[in-house]
């Protein structure tokens, strides 16, 4: 077999297992298990449940991760807000942030918010969805560890920066114009599942320790770096997005993120707009609507069926996804089957399908 497909709701019930299993109590494992099955579930593949080795290993490192941590609010003086995580797992403390985050631009009309010594919260775009359908405007973002090379570097400097931009839909079309995406060429979640696959990747997609154009994921991966998307274009938007994330928050920035003491010391950015507050929420949504006609109807390239709006796939995966359930391919099913082994919630020898028991 080559994976499994697992409907949204026996998935969510193995990944709370599994932090529950790491230590984490129910509450707090059920935000974590929200980001990683929703982001599956929008089709993000590299920044779902193949994540949750990443998050046992950061678990087991004694003083890497407070599994108590709480969130304090260090300022807020509207719409500014400065949260500090506690060290917390990032998948359970950004979640938390985002959520104050849209109670208090539901009071103001905005939120501009800081949040430092959090650590690894997934795919920016999770947070972004939760604050876009609730009305906002949204803009995520986050440092993260040194992993991408300068434009004309050949040695990992910054993070890669991920981030989303979404913007609530129309009428015709309400579901949310967003992206979510990392400044490297591509996510480091892509070189783990070419080396998982065994294949090669594109020239552009990072360097090897010696600074040469690798296509071997490995070569990239053991000392090598991934390089920013567009060259300079993608370089100029990391770096300044590392600035808002790490800057504002008086937080670690560029090869020193994930260097301070144990702990990840990661820190992000959120800022949420209320549209209505422009003046005339029905002209906007009829704005959106009209937009997007006249993207679709423009002429097609050859061998190109539809001109796709941002935010649209990922749409069409969680149709799809609650139809047919959500794809595991047999490398992060093994993984998941793993961390239940060392965490003592499998016996030795059993596999993934006796966790689809569970």
């Amino acid at each position: 077999m080559s994976g499994y497909r697992v409907s949204v709701e026996q998935l969510t019930k193995i990944a709370i297992r599994l932090f529950i299993g790491m230590g984490y109590s129910e509450k707090d494992a059920t935000l974590a298990a929200d980001v990683l099955v929703e982001t599956d579930r929008r089709g993000v593949d590299t920044h779902g449940l193949a994540r949750m080795g990443l998050y046992n290993k950061l678990t087991g490192a004694e003083g890497r991760v407070n599994k108590n941590a709480r969130l304090r609010i260090i300022s807020e003086t509207p719409p500014y807000l400065m949260i500090d995580a506690d060290h917390g797992l990032g998948v359970i403390m950004a979640p938390q942030a985002v959520e104050l985050a849209i109670s208090r631009a539901a009071e103001h009309g905005a939120c501009i918010m800081g949040v430092r010594n959090s650590g690894h919260f997934g795919a920016a775009g999770y947070y972004a969805d939760k604050c876009v359908r609730k009305g906002f405007i949204a803009l995520v973002s986050s440092n993260s560890p040194a992993t991408m090379a300068p434009y004309g570097g050949i040695k990992e400097f910054h993070g890669n920066s991920p981030w989303s931009l979404a913007i609530p839909g129309g009428n015709r079309y309400p579901e949310p114009v967003m992206f979510d995406m990392a400044c490297s060429e591509v996510s480091n979640g892509k070189i783990e599942t070419a080396i998982r696959e065994n294949r090669q990747v594109p020239i552009g997609w990072g360097i090897d320790k010696n600074g040469e154009p690798a296509t071997d994921p490995a070569a990239i991966w053991q000392g090598g770096c991934l390089l920013p998307f567009g060259g300079v274009k993608g370089y100029c938007i990391a770096l300044l997005l590392e600035m808002l994330s790490s800057m504002l928050t008086f937080a670690s920035f560029g090869n020193s993120t994930n260097m301070v003491g144990n702990h990840e010391n990661t820190s992000h950015f959120v800022l949420l707009m209320d549209p209505d507050k422009f003046g005339s929420p029905e002209l906007y949504r009829e704005s959106v609507d009209v937009y997007i006609d006249q993207i679709k109807a423009m002429p097609l390239a050859s061998g190109v069926s539809e001109i796709i709006v941002p935010g649209e796939l990922e749409a069409r995966a969680i149709t799809a996804n609650k139809i047919n359930g959500i794809y595991l391919d047999k490398e992060v099913a093994d993984s998941l089957a793993e961390v239940a082994r060392e965490r003592r919630l499998l016996p030795a020898g059993q596999g993934f399908e006796k966790m689809l028991d569970w």
